[in-house]
Formats: C-alpha cells, sequence, structure tokens
C-alpha cells in the first residue's frame, strides 16, 4: 500500500475509534446517571429524556422504575458518532432536589456523581477503542 493509502486507512481507523469512544462515553455517563436516580414510584427515572443539538423540550411523563424505557431512548437517540452535542435532561419539578442529596437511596445526587467519574468514563471507552 503506499504512503497516501496507508494514511487514509489510519486516519479512518482513528474516526471510527473516535466515534465509539465518544458514544461508549455518552451512553455510560447518561446509563450511570438514570441507574443513580432514586426510586419510588419511577417517575424521577423515567423522567430523564434526551435530544441531539438542542435539548428536549420536555421529559416524558411515564413511570419507569428499572429505568429500562429511559435506557432504550438514550441507547436509540445518542449519535453513532462524535461531532453532535447530546443533551440529557429532567424537567420534573424535584430532580434538583434530589441531585443534591434529598433521597436516602442517592445522597450524593446522581449527575454529580457520574461527573466524578467521567475520567474514569472516557478512560474506559478509550481503552477499549485504543487504535
Amino acid at each position: 500500500m503506499s504512503f497516501s493509502g496507508d494514511m487514509g486507512a489510519a486516519t479512518k481507523r482513528i474516526i471510527e475509534a473516535h466515534d465509539k469512544i465518544a458514544r461508549t462515553a455518552t451512553l455510560d455517563f447518561f446509563g450511570g446517571t438514570v441507574r443513580d436516580t432514586p426510586v419510588d414510584k419511577g417517575a424521577a427515572r423515567g423522567s430523564w429524556t434526551v435530544g441531539v443539538g438542542s435539548e428536549p423540550a420536555a421529559s416524558p411523563d411515564r413511570l419507569d422504575p428499572s429505568g429500562s424505557a429511559a435506557l432504550a431512548e438514550i441507547e436509540a437517540e445518542t449519535p453513532k458518532g462524535a461531532g453532535d452535542i447530546t443533551y440529557m435532561m429532567s424537567n420534573l419539578p424535584y430532580i434538583e432536589e434530589l441531585e443534591n442529596g434529598s433521597s436516602q437511596q442517592s445522597p450524593q445526587g446522581m449527575v454529580r456523581r457520574n461527573l466524578a467519574r467521567v475520567q474514569r468514563i472516557v478512560n474506559a471507552a478509550i481503552s477499549k477503542y485504543r487504535v
């Protein structure tokens, strides 16, 4: 293969790895946040939703104690590659109280707890898709 061909193949592998790293880290961060959301009836855990390119207009009104519906939506909506801004939000009136430790189930919050492990999330994704 020529130098140009080698560089093209390497660039393709790097872009593919970058895309996988971005998606994997996003799914891990968002999924951890959903799983760390305290459960009473399931409205808080089910309220997480995502938007690509802009914030979602509203949270879904769903009871989802396991978080499986929210996680499935996150999996389906998160872009396959890097380059898009992906937002995750809940606009429940008490979500900030939960984040600030009002529940014994998640006294360290959900988002803060996962933000604290972002570097580990990214490092794990990089290790998994190392070029």
